[in-house]
């Protein structure tokens, strides 16, 4: 088992989860911004503005095609959860050593046990980038 290499905890969700820039936060950086309200693919585009063929200039913008619209709610949910992500990361790596090291012959017939700990290690896998 490898050493995790993302950026260590506590992380938090900016100004608890209030502010619009959406931003998670280590004591440093952010480390993740989490899309609300519509959402899609910009792309860089030109318009003609001015009134007539002598005073029109080229503007550039940045254009969207929208896919979805991303709730508030669901916004503020998943700030909470990707802030927490270093605490649950620290609670079942814990767990699992905890029960790794006790199991035994008590654990025999309690098949759902091993495959809520083979769920949690594949969990902890996948957040290492050690599997998909």
């Amino acid at each position: 088992m490898s050493e995790p290499r993302f950026t260590p905890g506590p992380w938090y969700s900016c100004h608890n989860g209030d502010c619009k820039c959406n931003q998670i936060w280590s004591n440093d950086y952010p480390v993740a911004v989490v899309e609300s309200g519509e959402w899609g693919d910009k792309y860089p585009s030109l318009r003609l503005v001015g009134d007539n063929s002598f005073n029109q200039k080229a503007e550039a913008y940045m254009e969207r095609i929208p896919y979805g619209k991303i709730e508030e709610e669901t916004a503020r949910a998943n700030k909470a959860l990707i802030a927490a992500s270093p605490a649950l990361y620290a609670a079942l790596e814990k767990l699992v050593n905890v029960c790794d090291n006790c199991g035994g012959p008590e654990w025999e017939g309690w098949g759902w046990v091993r495959g809520c700990l083979d769920e949690a290690e594949s969990a902890l896998a996948k957040a290492r980038g050690e599997s998909q």
